[in-house]
């Protein structure tokens, strides 16, 4: 065959398939474009069917019929409509999806399907409490990816199950689970509950440095007093993003106990741990520090600088004279830096 006679054949044949190929993503895409459109149909059939629940208009039964089977379709639709209702009107249309048995479907589809439509079922469960909930999202909490085993674990603590501070360290210490914000927010509801469990977790010499600094964080955010000894003991660690996460807990607690070991923080060689303490005297109110804090006025790291000076305006007189020594004073670094704050506050 002539060779001219062969690409102009090869040419073609590349010429059709690409035609072909166009051709057949955008039929994918107007499919794709029908589909979500009957998606968003059926989502605001089923929302105006929860809104005719709630006035009294509407049996469950009936008007759900044709969506009761439809587990993902049920779960978006409930979770988007939830944010828009309050009190007694959730509680009567969670009592009538249970009556049509929503809480069923949903908790068979926690098991099986794509990770999203189970994620959308675990985290609807959440708001159908009882042993129906209960089962299926324990369940879900001990498999499955760590997206889902989260979601699974607080949805089963909003469903009246019970989340232990120790199931998590475990979780974590197994790497099912990974430090988030969203595990950060559990994890704190679960030391408001268990703070003496959070205090003997930080005992254990296994748990990694990421989980140490988020139970600290967690007690200080819990007000749990009975934790400053063991917090306190945190600020000698050798990690200085430990002694940080020290020095910000008792800032949030707010207790005199906890003067001392920020004022060795103000002194630490890290200057992370330093801008941290000076930040924790000023939240915690602790006027005792002021001379501690105008020594920082000069401290060669500018930030501590700024946050001393800062949180010697939180302590209202005291620290306010400390800065006005500071602009008397020979120190050239120390005076511009209580100039800058005073001037500041007359600012505003």
């Amino acid at each position: 065959m002539d060779l001219l006679v062969v690409i102009w054949v090869t040419a073609l044949v590349l010429c059709g398939g690409a035609v072909a190929w166009m051709a057949t993503l955008i039929l994918l895409r107007l499919n794709s474009a029908r589909a979500q459109a009957r998606q968003a149909a059926d989502r605001q059939a089923v929302q105006a069917a929860f809104m005719g629940i709630l006035k009294g208009r509407a049996d469950p039964t009936q008007t759900l019929a044709p969506y009761l089977g439809r587990a993902r379709l049920m779960a978006d639709a409930l979770l988007d409509f939830l944010t828009l209702v309050k009190g007694v009107d959730v509680d009567t249309l969670v009592a009538a999806l249970r009556i049509a048995g929503v809480n069923e479907t949903l908790a068979r589809r926690v098991r099986r399907g794509s990770l999203a439509g189970r994620l959308a079922a675990v985290e609807a469960l959440g708001a159908f409490p009882g042993p129906t909930s209960v089962a299926a999202l324990t369940a879900a909490a001990a498999t499955g990816p760590p997206t889902l085993r989260l979601a699974a674990l607080r949805s089963l603590l909003q469903a009246g199950g019970h989340v232990t501070l120790g199931r998590l360290l475990g979780h974590l210490a197994r790497a099912e689970l990974t430090h988030s914000g969203p595990l950060a927010d559990l994890t704190r509801m679960v030391v408001e509950a268990e703070p003496d469990a959070a205090v003997r977790g930080l005992a254990d010499v296994q748990i990694s440095p990421a989980t140490r600094i988020l139970l600290l964080e967690c007690l200080g955010r819990a007000g749990a007093y009975g934790a400053i000894p063991a917090i306190i003991a945190h600020g000698a660690s050798r990690d200085s993003a430990i002694r940080v996460a020290a020095m910000a807990a008792l800032g949030a607690l707010k207790h005199p106990a906890g003067s001392p070991a920020i004022q060795l923080g103000l002194n630490d060689p890290d200057q992370a741990v330093r801008a941290a303490a000076a930040l924790a005297a000023g939240e915690a109110g602790l006027s005792t520090l002021s001379a501690a804090l105008g020594s920082r006025l000069a401290d060669k790291v500018w930030r501590v600088r700024f946050l001393s000076a800062g949180a010697l305006l939180k302590l209202g007189d005291p620290g306010i004279a400390e800065l006005e020594r500071a602009v008397m004073g020979t120190d050239a670094v120390a005076e511009q830096t209580a100039a800058l704050i005073l001037a500041e506050r007359v600012a505003l």
